[in-house]
């Protein structure tokens, strides 16, 4: 009995001795991680200082361009399209000769009646668009209060008028990948726009 108890003391201290080291090596892990993270916000921070960069400026532009790029990137219908792309001219100054206009929101093609009640080819293969979410912004130049920057984003388009099948109502997703380029000035205007698909589509039945 006695080497039993003197076993199970053993045990519990050896228990409550690894308990102890591991609450050690958690602490020890958080304070490395925060350690590093503090490090590499540094190395960042420094990064920017040496471009001239903004932090300020960072955040405002890029609030401006998520808006751009919500604008032309979602829409449900042929009416939402067309809106969204006046929105888009209005808000960004942008002409039906600019590139950018040709090349993402082109016209939509329509016919028309008699009572002048329209009806888009987007909503006779019922075409659907959203911007995906967080896209990556980078800055690639800076010039006096002018900044340049890089945009990845996600764009999923879907046609909810083809079907897979006839057991199936699904519709077809094609997920593109698209490449931004767009200057800001300190004024929040935006110029320079231009950009291109920068992978193929995938399609996937949803």
């Amino acid at each position: 009995m006695v080497v039993a108890t003197v076993a199970g003391l053993t045990w519990s201290s050896q228990r409550a001795s690894l308990a102890e080291q591991e609450a050690r090596i958690s602490e020890a892990k958080g304070q490395l991680a925060g350690i590093r993270k503090k490090n590499d916000d540094q190395v960042d921070a420094d990064a920017l200082q040496a471009l001239g960069v903004s932090r300020n400026r960072l955040g405002t532009d890029g609030e401006i361009i998520k808006s751009l790029l919500g604008m032309t990137f979602t829409w449900d219908s042929g009416q939402r399209y067309e809106e969204a792309r006046e929105r888009l001219k209005r808000r960004f100054g942008l002409t039906e000769n600019k590139v950018f206009l040709k090349s993402f929101m082109p016209p939509s093609r329509f016919n028309e009646d008699t009572q002048r009640r329209r009806y888009y080819y987007l909503d006779t293969v019922g075409l659907n668009s959203a911007l995906g979410e967080d896209p990556d912004v980078e800055v690639v130049d800076v010039k006096a209060g002018d900044y340049t920057y890089a945009v990845m984003a996600d764009v999923e388009v879907t046609s909810d008028a083809v079907t897979q099948n006839s057991a199936s109502n699904a519709s077809v997703t094609a997920n593109r990948r698209v490449l931004i380029f767009v200057t800001v000035d300190a004024q929040g205007r935006v110029s320079n726009l231009s950009g291109a698909p920068a992978s193929g589509e995938t399609r996937h039945s949803g």
